[in-house]
């Protein structure tokens, strides 16, 4: 537990950065497509505006959830409000978070390739459907994902 804080609590180095090019190259978590963008949105049901983190991917159930870089495994496990969870510590104070994961593939401590399966999605009854959650961060900071993903 301590660990997590630490880690979502880290910030990068002054200067740090994501190696030159990678900006809107990065490949995607997985297949589907986006039924929640980043940043301010409006509430479907509560019709009141919330501040989202990340973006939301509607996937077929049991796609591959995919590492978006190479990065070691910092989380692999159940957090409430996100379902099965996967955070990836990409160094340089970057990390990326994957949720409403139905199967967890890599462990806590493992090494992780760009592209590699890390867990699969599904209806995990946190959202009644079956989509992905995806986060990138810089230290504490959430970053828009659609800035950093390959254009589609």
């Amino acid at each position: 537990m301590e660990q997590r804080r630490r880690a979502a609590a880290a910030r990068p180095p002054t200067g740090a950065l994501l190696p030159r090019g990678v900006k809107g190259t990065l490949p995607w978590p997985a297949d589907g497509s986006i039924v929640s963008y980043f940043g301010r949105q409006k509430h479907p049901t509560f019709n009141t505006y919330v501040q989202r983190r990340g973006i939301e991917i509607k996937t077929m159930e049991g796609s591959a959830i995919h590492a978006v870089m190479p990065g070691s495994v910092v989380y692999a496990d159940w957090l409430k409000g996100y379902g099965l969870v996967i955070i990836l510590d990409h160094a340089n104070g970057f990390f990326s978070l994957y949720a409403h994961a139905s199967k967890i593939l890599a462990s806590v401590g493992s090494q992780v390739g760009a592209g590699q399966a890390i867990g699969e999605t599904g209806d995990t009854g946190m959202t009644g459907e079956d989509t992905l959650y995806f986060e990138l961060r810089q230290g504490a900071e959430p970053l828009d994902p659609l800035q950093w993903l390959a254009r589609r």
